[in-house]
């Protein structure tokens, strides 16, 4: 008995081991059914487009930040050029704006010379704009025939780069106007608009000679007084060259503001302290604009040359 037992029990062994490995690869499988399939691969192009997205949105964040910092800086100029402006100031500067037009059209189309004046108006609305944002008062808007236009004020300004900003302001307010008569041109192919035009990039390259009651004394004050040199040098060649009361006004209006600033340096120290900053600040834009100024009157008379033939 003893013996038969302890012969059977290999053989009831064997037969669990062959069972136990014929279910190993089935058990096998079932686990792999189970199990959750490994991620799929992903392609370069979502994420190059996912990190472009975000690199899009900090920028955008960025640019946000920007533009509240440049809207801020803006209000400061959203003011009514015109405030404080009564009836005489108003009768003056509408007056003289039809005296000049008057004046003007004895000798040029009326088309030109509405054109040529609305530029001027443009022009000195930009001084007045600024010289409000300075809180400073303008005292009268006044026009005058084959000289141009002014705009006084009632308060002076409290330093060299302020007054620089106000000169600055004129000519890039005219240069935007004269820039949409350009534009209108392309539009409509009508020469008068380039004719506009090109006047009015040469009024606005004009005015930035560094001389005297020009703006562009104003705004070399800021820069360096050595640019009056160069100013009254070429006003004096021009006025050898081609004689005329209006060049002679312009020298003697110089000399008189030369005086000035030495008077007002002796008095006001403070008046011309400028940091290399605020000289920075002035330099780039106003040599930028008589760059700019500059090909757009060569492009300006070149096509209108063009079109004569």
């Amino acid at each position: 008995m003893l013996s038969l037992a302890a012969s059977a029990q290999p053989a009831i062994d064997g037969e669990a081991l062959v069972e136990e490995r014929s279910s190993a690869p089935e058990a096998e499988a079932e686990r792999l059914e189970a199990a959750p399939p490994p991620p799929p691969k992903r392609h370069l192009f979502p994420r190059v487009i996912s990190g472009a997205v975000i690199a899009v949105g900090v920028i955008l964040l960025k640019m946000k930040a920007v533009l509240i910092l440049a809207f801020d800086q803006a209000r400061a100029f959203m003011v009514n050029p015109f405030e404080g402006f009564g009836a005489v100031q108003y009768t003056i500067a509408g007056g003289s704006m039809l005296v000049t037009i008057a004046a003007y059209a004895t000798k040029f189309r009326l088309g030109l010379v509405i054109g040529f004046v609305l530029i001027t108006v443009i022009h000195e609305v930009g001084h007045a704009v600024v010289i409000r944002a300075k809180g400073l008062r303008t005292g009268y808007m006044v026009f005058i025939p084959f000289i141009g236009g002014a705009v006084t004020l009632k308060d002076q300004p409290r330093s060299a780069y302020d007054d620089a900003q106000i000169g600055l302001a004129g000519p890039i307010a005219g240069t935007l106007a004269s820039l949409l008569s350009l534009q209108i041109y392309k539009w409509s192919d009508n020469p008068l608009y380039l004719l506009i035009a090109s006047v009015g990039f040469v009024l606005n390259l004009l005015n930035l000679l560094p001389l005297g009651p020009l703006d562009g004394g104003r705004i070399s004050a800021a820069v360096t007084k050595w640019m009056w040199l160069f100013g009254g040098a070429a006003v004096v060649y021009k006025t050898f060259k081609q004689p005329n009361p209006l060049m002679i006004l312009i020298l003697v209006l110089a000399a008189f503001q030369v005086y000035a600033s030495i008077v007002r340096e002796q008095d006001d120290k403070k008046f011309y302290e400028v940091t290399f900053a605020q000289r920075a600040a002035i330099a780039v834009p106003y040599f930028a604009l008589v760059v700019f100024l500059g090909h757009q009157t060569y492009l300006a008379l070149d096509h209108l040359a063009q079109l004569s033939r």
